[in-house]
């Protein structure tokens, strides 16, 4: 009789905590999206809206295998007439439309296609001022200040190639949007 209470008891219990498990189970949740929007802006300077960043030409051999990182050049973004109500920007940077990036990587794809003349398994990953910390697309770059005297600010960011495996030799071409924002 003592074994088959036990037994009894075990599958009661096991019952229970299976029972408790499905019923702890979260299933859904929810996200809140919060942010906002101000009135003040600075200006982009002329020329700066629509920059063109010369990557070097490279070998091959310098991107040989996946993760490998070359080529890193450094490039400015100027801004202008920015009210004193405003101390600090930044470069957002986003996808064109949505394409143009590897939601894995986050990194920008070449554009140019292989049977273009495009190099096959490079993109071109954004970092943030220091050089070393990857700038997702998606995200916010370091703040810069505002000078107080001359209302305006210089935001350095940097591009360079990155292998997603043994790349090939081709050109090279990628896009991204950016987008003031401030703190």
């Amino acid at each position: 009789m003592s074994k088959l209470k036990t037994t009894a008891c075990a599958i009661a219990l096991s019952m229970i905590s299976a029972y408790s498990f499905a019923a702890g189970t979260v299933t859904q949740g929810t996200v809140t999206f919060t942010g906002k929007l101000i009135a003040d802006t600075c200006s982009i300077v002329a020329g700066d809206e629509d920059l063109q960043v010369i990557l070097p030409t490279l070998s091959i051999q310098s991107l040989a295998k996946s993760g490998a990182t070359a080529g890193t050049t450094t490039f400015n973004i100027h801004v202008e007439s920015c009210p004193s109500t405003l101390t600090d920007v930044a470069a957002h940077f986003e996808a064109i439309n949505s394409d143009g990036f590897n939601a894995t990587t986050q990194n920008l794809t070449n554009s140019t296609l292989v049977a273009d003349g495009g190099a096959a398994n490079v993109e071109v990953r954004l970092f943030d001022k220091d050089g070393s910390s990857q700038l997702p697309v998606g995200g916010t770059g370091s703040f810069f200040p505002v000078d107080a005297t001359s209302h305006k600010a210089t935001m350095t960011y940097i591009g360079g190639y990155y292998a997603t495996g043994v790349t090939t030799a081709g050109d090279v071409t990628a896009k991204v949007q950016y987008t003031l924002a401030y703190k």
